[in-house]
């Protein structure tokens, strides 16, 4: 009896790898027929005494008119020409039409693309991921087919609640490709993020160790509209802040004001008590940050303080973090 018990639990065993492995195959092709490999010759980086970068990456063809997102990675060095392989084999030029650096997306475009038949990928919305659940990083970088990670979800709310963590191994052989779950619906883009730098490779040192980052894709859908119009984002900044030991777990309590900034501008002081921001309640340092860390340049924002035990409401502009035009 326990010999036939544990041949059935290893024949249980090797069905169900089967069957999770044709799972895991379905979602990568159906994944496949959006993806992009991209290649970049050139650019704004120096090398010795020459301005030259080569480089591939992974995009994702979106729809009919040949846009293609992917990752900022491999292109904030405005590469001198861009060659996208489509999914079916077509080599088209493209362009950059507008990047995004609050979340580290870039937007290209297909020319002379005549993709009628190209469909919109199914999406799984950010309230729908659970921790724990499978995921599959997919990319397009080292030949025509498709490089896979398995991992889990491991959080849904990371870098300030940018992005998705999960242990599948995110790095340059699927920047700018797909997460997906076990059934080929589209969870996020893989990117590099840092909790602490808004630089274009922060957050890559992580490659290999178990951390890696996506942004949601319900939210790049959501700034695809100002990217197609080929409107840059950049991160927002107000220009005040708090003691260093108190971002996560102290009071919202400004410690000091920036000259010249929106903040300082608006009137706000040191000493003030952030109570809410855009009607939304913050009883901690910690929301205050996570709040104005999913802000872009040019959003204006009503800020309600407390001083000296009345509430003052302030409106103000937040400005251009990185101070690029």
């Amino acid at each position: 009896m326990r010999i036939l018990c544990t041949v059935c639990n290893v024949l249980t065993f090797l069905f169900l790898t089967a069957v999770y492995a044709a799972d895991v195959s379905d979602a990568v092709q159906t994944a496949a027929r959006h993806l992009v490999r991209i290649e970049t010759i050139g650019g704004h980086e120096k090398v010795g005494s020459e301005f030259a970068r080569e480089g591939t990456s992974t995009g994702i063809l979106l729809d009919h008119e040949g846009y293609v997102l992917t990752a900022a990675f491999n292109f904030l060095h405005e590469p001198a020409a861009i060659l996208l392989v489509l999914p079916d084999g077509t080599k088209k030029v493209g362009e950059k039409i507008a990047t995004d650096r609050l979340r580290m997306l870039t937007l290209l475009k297909a020319n002379d693309f005549a993709g009628s038949e190209t469909k919109m990928l199914s999406m799984r919305s950010k309230s729908s991921l659970r921790n724990g659940e499978h995921c599959i990083a997919v990319g397009k970088v080292f030949s025509a087919e498709p490089n896979i990670a398995l991992g889990i979800i491991s959080g849904t709310d990371r870098v300030w609640g940018k992005a998705i963590q999960t242990d599948a191994a995110i790095g340059p052989n699927n920047y700018g490709g797909l997460l997906i779950d076990i059934e080929g619906n589209a969870l996020g883009i893989p990117v590099p993020l840092s909790m602490n730098s808004p630089n274009v490779t922060a957050g890559a040192e992580m490659y290999d160790a178990g951390v890696g980052m996506a942004i949601p894709w319900e939210d790049a859908m959501a700034l695809l509209p100002k990217l197609k119009g080929g409107q840059d984002l950049f991160p927002g900044s107000v220009g005040f802040g708090f003691n260093d030991n108190q971002t996560f777990v102290g009071e919202p309590m400004i410690a000091g004001v920036q000259p010249g900034s929106p903040a300082a501008k608006a009137g706000l002081k040191a000493g003030d008590r952030i109570v809410r921001i855009d009607g939304v309640p913050t009883l901690s340092a910690l929301d205050v940050t996570k709040n104005l860390r999913l802000r872009y340049a040019d959003e204006t924002l009503t800020v309600v303080v407390q001083r000296d035990g009345a509430e003052l409401t302030v409106s103000l502009t937040t400005i251009n973090l990185l101070g690029n035009p």
